[in-house]
């Protein structure tokens, strides 16, 4: 069990980190992130933890210790979370201590520096002076300096180098020369190097110590003459420097004149004068407090202390999900509009932020939602968040999976989701099309039974990510001789060079559109019948043996397919069973495994009069042909060349718990499948015979012919499980 309970993911954190694991102290170490988890030290003594945890889950940590010490190394300004760990640590009545950077002297009385509480005052300030100025506060408060008269000529801001941070400084008309970008830490000489380059009379930065580069700033501009305004910390922070820490620890843990009082009740430290007594808050000793409760934020302070994330989520932070139409703002909803420009954050890809961000909004490009949600966590400042998203939020949209990710990685996160126009629906407006009876499906990076869908729906809207994706669904639809379908096309909706094109299927197979175009399919005056039951002279017969119309409508009907099935149909013959599946699994997979080469050749044939696209015809002996074909659902076995056995056993291994149909006409092959049902794990069974008779006209007189019997045995493989 841990004795150690530590929040932080700054450079303070990860020294006390490498001390506890060096002195051989278990401790659990928490941060926000997988990344601030990455910089932790790597030790046997050391429980690391990049979860985030909700209050109860952290005060259940605390109370794990026994007379435990929680330490709250979280980052200067992470105000909130630290308030919220001292009031989880008196909730549980453990040990709590403060790791406080080092205020760097306040040399008010020099008149190179002057301190200022906000970004607002020191513009305010600088704006009765003169000279340029080197800003090193970040970019995400630029926009306040836009204030300053002439801000353009003097303001000289130094940024991280990140395509998104230089894009939004240049919105606010601060670029070239004066956009200086490049990664810290930065040193005294290179500090001095670009107050002499850029003429810098004035140099704006916080109060943010040692480990934030404070001191190099204040003695390159002390040497240079430079002045500086400096924005205090939040508060008054009361606390221990890392050396403090460092000497608590070792004599509380490490030493053999161990440090026993809790820090509840007062702590005496025989070598550091600063360490007294936790009775009073105003005095040094009140650096070391028995608090519970920022236990409760363990990894809120993580988040807050190397990303400052968990502040601005446990203060309600703000995500909004918003479907933004087809791109442009003219088909935003007024609620996603307003949503949208009241965020101080706008996520989005490129292409859908390009036409709605407003000036001065700090935007981050990106759509996949872990980066998303890692992004929004290493950033709590902004508390308004709303991430754009390409049409309506149901439809076909990022938004599920972004929503699922954000309840999972940000669950204390306030969720809102606007609505937008859908493509279909813009679309079919401007056709003048009723979209009630549409069906719609998505083929950016997707495929689909688009025949066989047609056949079912008669309309099918299609969204299409490639420039030939059309034209190939085109020539498709033209090869099964569905060239009379109508396809009306639409190209870059909402935006001034939208276009559409109407068409057939037989004129528009070689169509080049825009990447992210739509498409309507219209198939009219054909109704298609719901039921298995396609009349054997329907199908391309030949010599090859067949399923006979009613033996397929029982066999189908007892291996009770879906719409989404994967079917193995093993000694397919001429498909009739192969075309019938494919048209019940419409949005499924058949394949239609046969060895004999004039079978194969007929289920081709049958393939492409019946427009049965998810019919996959494979070529060889079963079960060797089926070896690497995708794992089946359900299984039609019309014949087994004598490996009953082995393909019951192959299908059995690929999934435990599919759906088999037998159908044997031979008796040689009922005892075969007999054999099989009482040694494999088979559940279910049920066998019929069936043999029908058909009437032929003979004369005046119609007789009824015989066909032969035919065994229907179905069944459901039975998952075995360890005793």
């Amino acid at each position: 069990m841990y004795k150690v309970l530590l929040f932080g993911g700054t450079v303070e954190g990860r020294t006390v980190a490498e001390y506890l694991n060096e002195n051989k102290i278990p401790a659990m170490v928490c941060v926000a992130t997988e990344y601030g988890e990455s910089l932790l030290p790597q030790g046997e003594y050391l429980e690391l933890s990049h979860d985030r945890l909700d209050e109860k889950q952290m005060e259940k940590k605390m109370l794990q210790m026994e007379d435990g010490l929680v330490i709250d190394a979280t980052h200067p300004y992470a105000q909130v979370v630290t308030e919220n760990i001292e009031a989880a640590c008196e909730r549980t009545g453990t040990a709590y201590l403060r790791v406080v950077r080092q205020e760097s002297q306040r040399l008010e009385e020099e008149e190179t520096i002057t301190y200022v509480k906000s970004i607002r005052e020191a513009v305010e300030y600088l704006e009765g002076t003169s000279g340029n100025i080197l800003v090193t506060t970040g970019s995400k408060e630029l926009a306040s300096y836009t204030s300053l008269t002439d801000y353009q000529e003097r303001i000289y801001a130094r940024v991280l180098s990140l395509v998104e941070v230089v894009s939004s400084c240049a919105s606010l008309g601060i670029e070239g020369k004066h956009l200086l970008c490049m990664q810290g830490p930065f040193s005294k000489e290179m500090n001095v190097a670009l107050i002499h380059q850029f003429d810098i009379a004035w140099m704006v930065s916080k109060e943010s110590g040692r480990a934030g580069g404070f001191l190099e700033k204040y003695q390159a501009a002390k040497e240079t003459g430079c002045k500086m305004i400096v924005i205090g910390r939040p508060k008054e922070e009361h606390g221990v420097e890392l050396e403090e820490c460092i000497g608590y620890l070792k004599r509380r843990f490490v030493s053999e004149e161990n440090v026993t009082n809790d820090a509840k009740n007062g702590i005496t430290d025989t070598n550091a004068d600063n360490i007294e007594s936790a009775e009073n808050p105003e005095t040094e000793s009140g650096k070391i407090q028995g608090t519970v409760e920022q236990e409760s934020v363990t990894q809120e302070t993580f988040t807050r202390e190397t990303k400052e994330a968990a502040e601005d989520i446990l203060l309600g932070q703000k995500v909004s999900l918003v479907g933004i139409g087809m791109g442009t703002s003219d088909t935003l909803t007024q609620e996603g509009k307003q949503a949208l420009e009241s965020a101080d954050l706008l996520i989005g890809a490129r292409r859908m932020v390009e036409h709605i961000k407003r000036p001065g909004q700090e935007v981050w490009t990106g759509y996949k939602p872990e980066e998303i949600c890692a992004y929004i966590a290493a950033h709590p400042e902004h508390k308004n968040v709303a991430i754009a998203l390409s049409g309506d939020v149901g439809f076909y949209s990022g938004a599920k999976k972004l929503l699922e990710t954000l309840h999972r990685e940000l669950p204390m996160v306030q969720k809102k989701v606007y609505c937008g126009i859908s493509s279909m629906i813009y679309f079919c407006a401007k056709l003048e099309t009723p979209w009630e009876d549409v069906h719609p499906v998505s083929l950016h990076g997707r495929e689909c039974n688009l025949p066989g869908l047609l056949r079912i729906y008669g309309k099918i809207f299609a969204i299409v990510g490639t420039t030939d994706g059309i034209a190939k669904l085109c020539q498709k639809l033209q090869s099964y001789g569905m060239g009379d379908v109508r396809v009306e096309v639409g190209e870059r909706l909402s935006y001034p060079e939208e276009k559409i094109t109407r068409g057939y299927a037989w004129q528009l197979t070689e169509l080049e559109t825009d990447s992210l175009s739509v498409v309507l399919f219209t198939r009219e005056g054909k109704e298609t019948v719901v039921t298995h039951g396609i009349p054997d002279e329907a199908f391309i017969r030949g010599k090859v043996p067949m399923t006979k119309e009613e033996v397929r409508s029982i066999s189908l009907s007892k291996l009770q397919l879906t719409r989404n099935s994967v079917i193995y149909d093993v000694g397919a013959g001429t498909g009739s069973v192969s075309v019938e599946m494919a048209m019940q699994a419409v949005e499924g997979q058949v394949y239609a495994i046969e060895k004999k080469p004039e079978a194969v050749e007929l289920l081709y044939k049958n393939k492409e009069k019946f427009a049965a696209d998810n019919l996959t015809i494979i070529e060889g002996l079963a079960p060797e042909a089926c070896v690497d074909l995708p794992v089946p659902t359900h299984a039609f076995i019309g014949g087994s060349s004598g490996n009953m056995k082995e393909i019951l056993e192959l299908l059995l291994s690929k999934n435990p718990k599919i759906r088999v149909m037998i159908n044997c006409i031979a008796l040689e092959s009922v005892g075969e499948a007999m054999n099989c049902l009482k040694e494999l794990p088979l559940e279910q069974v049920d066998i019929a015979q069936v043999q029908v008779a058909k009437g032929k006209k003979a004369g005046s007189y119609h007789l009824m012919m015989g066909q032969n019997p035919v065994y229907v045995i179905s069944c459901q493989g039975k998952e075995e499980t360890d005793e």
